[in-house]
């Protein structure tokens, strides 16, 4: 039985709250003491990724949606933020014009972005999207299962000889990393999405959802920089954990999750080209989340829709949604 669409308020909760640890793993580069496993959280947008995109797009490509519709569908969702992000990296950094279109620097010996970093994550995640539109979403769970299983075993091999996982994806020598970091969590997102379309019953609302929540956010707080082991486990145990519990509870304060949803995406985006700008005044960091929520509303949002009125469908406008 599949479900219609409808609102993950503890899904939106937990993506705020990753980003929020993104942001702080990246404020303290030399030591790593504010959430030294804030790189995990990419691990759980992975996750929360393929499940999402399974519930929003599998119908419509079995009823034979275009691999392009879909991909310019996920173009209107992602540029303007991501784009933004890269101009700030231009601008301030002195990053490369090709990252607003998501080309990585080729001059740059180790990071993909080095003018901002976390749009490697975007990358993969575009890659991701052509692998479902081509083929993952045609996959039975059982066969979702054995890309699961191959990209654990390529990412415990490669974490398992000494290579840090918090580069994993992000560098160019560890690129085989990222690819396996993406395999696990966008495809076992959408095996996550399988199961649940099957059960009957809509999530609670209860205050148990702070549970998963509070779940990632101690990953996030403890598990170290290089975690080796712990790392390992995080990912492949408490990621797959943190989001089937966050299907079973919707947060009852609903209003608060969508904030949490609204910012995550302009913040990712454009926090580390601007950090160091506070870097001698780390208090100005909070005034990046109502940076973040006013892009969400008054920048991403109206150029989503003047996008989505140019490229797609007429009437098709309104399925650009925070999520999907």
């Amino acid at each position: 039985m599949v479900r219609h669409p409808q609102q993950f308020v503890t899904l939106d909760a937990l993506r705020g709250i990753a980003a929020v640890a993104v942001m702080l793993f990246h404020a303290s580069p030399a030591d790593r003491t504010i959430m030294p496993g804030g790189y995990l959280a990419v691990d759980l947008f992975f996750l929360m990724s393929g499940f999402v995109i399974a519930q929003a797009y599998h119908a419509r490509l079995v009823a034979g949606m275009e691999i392009r519709a879909f991909l310019w569908r996920r173009a209107v969702r992602l540029w303007p933020m991501l784009a933004l992000g890269a101009a700030l990296g231009i601008a301030l950094q002195g990053g490369h014009a090709g990252s607003l279109l998501l080309l990585p620097d080729w001059r740059s010996p180790g990071n993909l972005f080095p003018a901002n970093p976390p749009l490697w994550s975007l990358l993969f995640e575009w890659l991701a999207y052509i692998a479902f539109a081509a083929a993952l979403w045609r996959l039975t769970p059982r066969g979702l299962a054995a890309v699961v299983a191959a990209s654990t075993f390529l990412l415990v091999n490669l974490a398992m000889s000494g290579n840090a996982i918090v580069d994993f994806g992000a560098h160019w020598s560890n690129l085989a990393g990222g690819l396996a970091r993406l395999g696990f969590g966008f495809a076992g997102g959408i095996l996550a999405w399988h199961w649940w379309a099957q059960r009957p019953c809509p999530p609670h609302k209860s205050w148990a959802a702070l549970v998963p929540i509070l779940a990632a956010v101690a990953i996030m707080a403890f598990v170290p920089t290089d975690g080796g082991i712990a790392a390992i486990a995080a990912i492949l145990i408490g990621g797959p954990a943190i989001l089937w519990a966050a299907l079973q509870w919707d947060l009852p304060a609903p209003a608060l999750a969508r904030r949490l949803g609204d910012l995550s995406y302009p913040l990712y985006c454009i926090h580390a080209p601007l950090l160091p700008l506070v870097a001698a005044t780390p208090i100005l960091l909070t005034l990046f989340v109502p940076l973040a929520l006013c892009l969400h509303h008054w920048i991403d949002l109206p150029a989503r829709r003047w996008l989505a009125a140019r490229i797609l469908p007429a009437g098709d406008q309104t399925r650009i949604g925070m999520s999907t």
